[in-house]
């Protein structure tokens, strides 16, 4: 269902193996400025383990084996999490398709904070719920993305809008990001950066039903004293 998502995700990390291969090998990576560029051994000692790092500087193995140990430790971490992403991916794919999403954000007052949101989330995946304290910065947003960020039906609904946007031929690369993935242009301001698009914390929920409305859907809002409801449902076609 995803294919390009999927497809992405695995070339970005076969070339995470290979830059951290080179800085297991060399000290440094590819990418950093020349006077930075000097051969170490900052990279075997990143990724070998206490034990293994023990035996290379007593002289019990030499560098190759050392290297060889540290390289396959560091493929079999980058395995285990491609393996947890793609059964995450899956579950997502089986959910079902989004009917509706129906939120109540309520407020607690903190003596230190102020009113601090908790959002309730149902859809007809279940519910979840998201918190959010602190100030300054937008937490009622917050506390709404951390719980569209759990359910399952509401990723798929996001990932099939970034899915959509990749195959009609929009790009999503970034040249000031540090995933050099900025998904504004893909999903909307506020769906994060990276392969896989999340709800970003703090933008404001506005930015989420501009989200939402690429999927079809419109939002409905009621705003109380001290809780906020919204209601997303499909748009009838005129």
């Amino acid at each position: 269902m995803f294919e390009l998502l999927k497809e992405r995700f695995l070339k970005e990390r076969q070339n995470t193996k290979q830059e951290n291969t080179f800085y297991i090998e060399n000290g440094f990576c590819q990418l950093w400025s020349d006077e930075y560029k000097t051969a170490s051994d900052e990279g075997l000692k990143r990724y070998s383990t206490e034990t293994r790092w023990n035996q290379y500087t007593s002289g019990k193995i030499d560098r190759e084996k050392a290297v060889d140990y540290a390289v396959a430790r560091m493929e079999k971490q980058i395995d285990k999490e491609i393996a947890a992403t793609l059964e995450k991916l899956e579950r997502i794919e089986k959910a079902p398709d989004l009917q509706y999403i129906s939120i109540n954000v309520s407020y607690t007052k903190n003596a230190t904070w102020g009113y601090n949101p908790t959002a309730t989330v149902n859809t007809n995946n279940g519910t979840t719920t998201g918190h959010a304290s602190g100030w300054g910065y937008d937490k009622e947003s917050a506390a709404v993305a951390s719980a569209f960020n759990e359910n399952y039906t509401i990723l798929k609904t996001l990932y099939t809008i970034k899915e959509n946007a990749l195959k009609a031929g929009l790009s999503d690369f970034s040249e000031t990001a540090c995933t050099s993935v900025d998904n504004r242009t893909t999903c909307g301001y506020g769906a994060g950066y990276g392969i896989f698009p999340y709800f970003e914390g703090g933008v404001g929920v506005g930015c989420f039903w501009d989200i939402l409305k690429k999927a079809g859907f419109a939002t409905r809002c009621n705003y109380g004293k001290h809780e906020n409801y919204y209601n997303v449902f499909e748009e009838v076609a005129q």
